[in-house]
């Protein structure tokens, strides 16, 4: 794989810095408390993981995402699944109090996308 993964979290305020640390992988980290639908798009515009508590991931907006690989999803959000197997992004549900568990998911993902 070459490039850094550019990894936006759309509502970290689900989560403290305590429980979730920034993963110790080569990347790019965008982080938002909250993130309102009408800013989705333009936030993940150039990520290629996206995480997300609560914000949902309709198919309008998964299909503007172009370079979108994966999507973490470690709460209540909804994600169009049939969008996702269209376009090609892999989805994980992580639960909520696992933060621990999305580092490791995370660190995971990057090293077996880059073999």
């Amino acid at each position: 794989m070459s490039g850094k993964e550019r990894v936006v979290f759309l509502d970290r305020a689900a989560f403290t810095a305590d429980e979730l640390p920034i993963p110790g992988f080569e990347h790019n980290w965008s982080e938002y408390p909250d993130t309102e639908a009408v800013d989705i798009v333009p936030r993940l515009f150039w990520a290629t993981i996206a995480i997300t508590h609560a914000c949902p991931l309709d198919a309008e907006a998964i299909e503007q995402l172009h370079k979108l690989k994966r999507i973490i999803v470690t709460g209540p959000a909804k994600v169009d699944a049939d969008a996702c197997v269209v376009c090609g992004i892999a989805v994980r549900q992580l639960p909520a109090s696992d933060a621990t568990g999305l580092v490791n998911l995370l660190e995971a993902l990057v090293a077996e996308a880059e073999h």
